[in-house]
């Protein structure tokens, strides 16, 4: 792996676990009773943020596009223990997934908690755990489909020999890597699709979708009704949730822009034989430094956690001072 791109990704695990870690800590001595059941949501992403970056750091993942043909494989120390190696970049895959289908859960979360609020109460206590459910799943079952269905064969190695050996001077052989083949010829039977591929590429891609059509709608409707009921907010309510309604368009361009987008991209582009050279990597490095970005986004647009970190006056009373009338302003303080 070039230099550079090994900086680049030390500096996403740095800057991830520094800034959840902070973020963690203003969580727990800084948030208003308000957030309620939110609060524990932040605290689960901030840590999964941390072990999401270990797991990267350990994978340190190498991307190359060649013809039909996507790889992926591990550029760490343990490149070539292939058992564990090839365990590892399955589970950096998983987590891909599950950090995408966490983010969709603030977006539910949000949407209960101004849309529905007389629905919360299935978020109290251990119930808040249901909301894990598909995330969970969904990364069970994003493992169980890259290991199995996209896993080393011998006919990758040979149609990417060439290309891996000349850009990173590695031997496929000895490597374990996930990749799509989308078409090739087999002489005995004449067939030229991968089917198995085409499945990866469809599971992989519809969980995204998923995400990305859940966290519009649950957005939007967050939003509409927050303008309609904004007239029975007080002032300081209605400065509240300007700042929490700037996080979340915040939090939701930034991972449309450095994570689905170009995983997307990723995926889809061998299908047309467009090579992209080490270009291929950007995606994993966006994703590497995505959990730092979201963590510093809710540090500095909070105004209370912002106040803390700039050692400025921190208002404390922003998140106490709402009306009781407000209860939909209320309920949305819980909501993030």
């Amino acid at each position: 792996m070039p230099l550079f791109l090994q900086v680049l990704q030390y500096s996403g695990f740095i800057s991830t676990e520094i800034s959840n870690l902070i973020l963690l800590w203003l969580i727990v001595t800084k948030s208003s009773s308000r957030f309620g059941s939110y609060k524990y949501i932040m605290m689960s992403y901030a840590v999964f943020s941390i072990v999401y970056g270990v797991v990267e750091i350990l994978t340190q993942p190498t991307t190359h596009i060649h013809g039909a043909c996507m790889l992926m494989y591990v550029d760490s120390f343990l490149k070539y223990d292939k058992p564990i190696a090839l365990i590892l970049v399955g589970v950096y895959c998983a987590t891909f997934a599950l950090c995408v289908s966490l983010l969709a859960t603030h977006f539910v979360y949000r949407y209960f908690a101004i849309c529905r609020p007389q629905d919360m109460s299935q978020f109290q206590g251990v119930r808040l755990l249901r909301l894990y459910i598909l995330p969970v799943m969904f990364s069970i079952l994003w493992y169980l489909v890259v290991t199995i269905l996209v896993g080393p064969t011998d006919r990758k190695d040979e149609y990417m020999r060439e290309a891996i050996n000349e850009t990173y001077g590695e031997d496929t052989s000895r490597l374990s890597y996930l990749g799509v083949l989308y078409f090739y010829k087999d002489e005995s039977n004449g067939k030229t699709v991968g089917w198995p591929d085409f499945t990866y590429c469809a599971y992989t891609c519809g969980v995204m979708q998923v995400c990305i059509i859940t966290m519009v709608i649950c957005g939007w409707k967050t939003w509409r009704k927050m303008e309609n009921v904004e007239g029975s907010m007080s002032k300081k309510t209605k400065e509240l949730n300007a700042q929490l309604f700037r996080t979340l368009v915040l939090q939701t361009l930034i991972p449309l822009c450095t994570m689905f987008a170009p995983v997307g991209a990723l995926i889809i582009l061998p299908i047309f034989s467009i090579a992209v050279g080490t270009l291929a990597n950007a995606p994993s490095l966006y994703a590497g430094f995505y959990p730092a970005l979201d963590a510093l986004v809710v540090i500095f647009m909070i105004r209370d956690f912002r106040n803390t970190i700039l050692c400025g006056k921190a208002e404390t009373k922003s998140l106490s001072s709402i009306t009781p009338k407000a209860q939909y302003s209320s309920n949305y303080v819980s909501g993030g």
